[in-house]
């Protein structure tokens, strides 16, 4: 049972990280990269807190107490939720930063509809467009009220965010609206 601990808890964490990264990136371009920056950034985070506590407890070694009776925020951590918070903590403030101001760098370009998908998040379904101009593939989460059908052609704004990802903002249809 012990041994099936980490590798359920690496599952759990891939599963996280998937699904708040379709949540997260799901409209910047290239925005994997950015979880991925956001993975790396918590994780070092967390390594760094796990050094502190640990320099911090061999300052205090000479002390001996019993665990049962410290008050839980004087325990050890636990480091697997030390890591996931960690870890969705780089990848909330990664996404946070990129999309924090408005960078004046906005273009419109018009895709294609190319594929229309849903992505389960625990117990929601998320629709997503896969959006292609021929050279390029990007992902938009359209509004409640946008209705797009497969080979129709949209008019996409784009903004660039300010760590250099850009984020798909809005997509109209091209179509005359009567």
């Amino acid at each position: 049972m012990i041994r099936g601990l980490p590798i359920g808890l690496l599952v759990i964490s891939a599963g996280m990280i998937s699904q708040m990264g379709f949540l997260l990136n799901a409209d910047v371009i290239g925005g994997h990269y950015l979880t991925i920056i956001g993975i790396v950034l918590g994780v070092s985070a967390g390594l760094l807190f796990l050094v502190y506590r640990r320099r911090r407890l061999f300052r205090k070694i000479h002390i001996f107490h019993s665990s049962n009776k410290v008050p839980w925020y004087k325990k050890p951590p636990n480091h697997y939720m030390v890591f996931a918070l960690c870890i969705l903590g780089g990848m909330v403030s990664v996404t946070l930063i990129n999309n924090m101001s408005d960078t004046g760098d906005q273009r419109v370009e018009v895709y294609n509809v190319t594929g229309i998908g849903e992505q389960r998040v625990r117990y929601e379904v998320f629709k997503y467009l896969r959006l292609s101009n021929g050279s390029e593939t990007i992902t938009y989460r359209p509004v409640d009220k946008q209705n797009f059908t497969l080979g129709e052609e949209v008019e996409v704004t784009i903004e660039k965010g300010l760590l250099g990802f850009s984020q798909v903002l809005d997509a109209k249809s091209t179509k005359r609206q009567w």
